[in-house]
Order: structure tokens, then sequence, then C-alpha cells
């Protein structure tokens, strides 16, 4: 089940990301194209018109994370950061979910329905095995990242803090916030438990429907493209706690520590009726 949450965020993750280089590139969506290839702006728009469909094919996926990765760290500090420290506020929270997400994508590697998969060879194995073996540790990143973004969400809902100051132009509000303020204690809550790695999957189930149910209110509605709705960041959700819903915590969470305590009593109650039968 794991490989196949991979490859949902892979496939959904890949597939709004294009949207962006296609914007750059060609005026998708009603935006204006970057004239300058070599402009940054423009740069951006090759890595992301090229790499989105290969994350979504499942194609060079490690490579093309790890690359992508870099792109929107260096584009959340160039062009978000110095707008505030806030990523809800400083319009970079699309840019720091794509960036824990990638980095844990160059880990975890393409899961199920891949071209990877499919030319797979015998050469890298060992690179793959390391990086797998990390896996654990950039998904608790990302769920701690994922935990810290919806808090402030419940904090601009509760409080009417964190107003933003900066976001992508032609964009509606995200759909998210468009959500009832009470919705802000769920928030709340759960991001608190995300971020402290407990009832996880119980969690990113609520989350998931969450986010969904914002999409399909207010997203959805004004318009087809994700870009232009305001629903990238609600689709992006929606994936990852499904992956969490799958995969769970990983690890440094609450619930590993829960779940190697119950393995220790279920070894040592089975290590006492071993030898009870021996005696």
């Amino acid at each position: 089940m794991v490989a196949y949450a991979i490859a949902l965020v892979r496939v959904v993750a890949g597939l709004l990301f294009w949207q962006h280089g296609l914007e750059k590139l060609f005026g998708f969506a009603g935006a204006q194209p970057e004239p300058t290839l070599w402009a940054i702006r423009g740069v951006g728009g090759i890595l992301e018109t090229f790499g989105g469909p290969l994350i979504a094919l499942g194609l060079f996926t490690r490579p093309t994370a790890f690359i992508l990765s870099g792109e929107m760290a260096v584009a959340y500090f160039r062009s978000w950061a110095p707008r505030g420290f806030f990523p809800i506020a400083n319009g970079g929270e699309e840019a720091t979910l794509f960036c824990f997400l990638y980095l844990w994508l160059w880990t975890a590697g393409p899961g199920t329905w891949s071209l990877d998969g499919l030319i797979r060879s015998a050469r890298g194995t060992s690179l793959r095995k390391r990086l797998q073996a990390w896996e654990p540790y950039t998904r608790s990143l990302l769920r701690i990242i994922v935990g810290f973004l919806l808090t402030l969400h419940a904090c601009r809902k509760l409080f009417g803090v964190l107003v933003s100051v900066a976001g992508r132009r032609n964009a509606p509000p995200l759909a998210i916030d468009a959500l009832p303020s009470f919705t802000g204690y769920v928030d709340l809550v759960a991001g608190v438990l995300l971020m402290l790695g407990l009832f996880v999957r119980q969690t990113a189930v609520v989350v998931a429907a969450e986010a969904l149910l914002a999409y399909a209110l207010f997203a959805q509605p004004r318009t087809l493209w994700p870009i232009r709705n305001g629903g990238n960041e609600a689709l992006l959700y929606v994936v990852i706690a499904m992956l969490f819903v799958v995969a769970g915590a990983g690890i440094c969470s609450v619930d590993g520590r829960r779940l190697d305590k119950s393995r220790s009593e279920i070894d040592l109650h089975e290590d006492l009726e071993r030898r009870r039968l021996r005696a």
C-alpha cells in the first residue's frame, strides 16, 4: 500500500508542479510568459516544465526530486522569505510544501506505476538502499512541516493574525482559508498532533477530508486549473495526508515510541512463554 501512496503523491505533485512551468514559459492559464529563458524565472520555468512530467511519470525520480527540492529552497529564500518569516504570510507556503515533499521523494523513490520501475537495473542498488534507509526521517520532517503550517493556518482563522502580504499573481485566496473559522480548532489540534507524531494516521484522515472539502467547495467552482483557483496547496495537503494515513508517522514520533514499546512488551511476553514451555 505504501508504494501506491508514494505513486499518488508523485503523480499529483508532478502535475501541479508542471502548471508552474507552463505558466512561466507559455503563459498557461492566462499568465504572462517569461520572455528571457536564461532569467531566473525562465530557468525555473524550464526546470518545472520538464521536472513536473518526469516526477509524474516516475522517470529519473530521485535525481529530479533532488534538483526540484533545491529549486524550491532557492525560490523560497530568494522570493518569499524576504517578505516575512511565516510561509503562509509571505506567499511561500506552496514552495515550502514542494521543497520538503521533493526531499522526501528523493529518499522514497517512485513507488509503483513508474517508468523507473520498468527500466530499473542492478546498477545503483546500493545508493537506492541508502536513500531508502533515510525515508522515515524525511517523512518525519515532512510531517513536522505540514503540522507547523496547519498550526499557522489555525492562528490565522482563530485570531486573525498572519495575514498574507504576498502571493502568486492572479490567484485567489487559498481554499483552505475559505473554510469557516471554527475549522481553525481542527487545524490547531491536527497541527500539534502531527508535529508530535501522535495519532498520525487518524489525524491525517481528518486533514485529508478537510483539505478535499475546501477544494471541492471553494477552489473547484472558481476555475478548472488549481494554479488559478487557489487549490494547489489544498490538493498537496490531501495527498500528503493520505501518505501519512498509509505510511504512518516515520521516525522521531510519539507513535513510533508507543509502537516500539508495544513490540518490546510482545517480545517479552513471547520470551517468557517460550521459557515457560521449555520448563
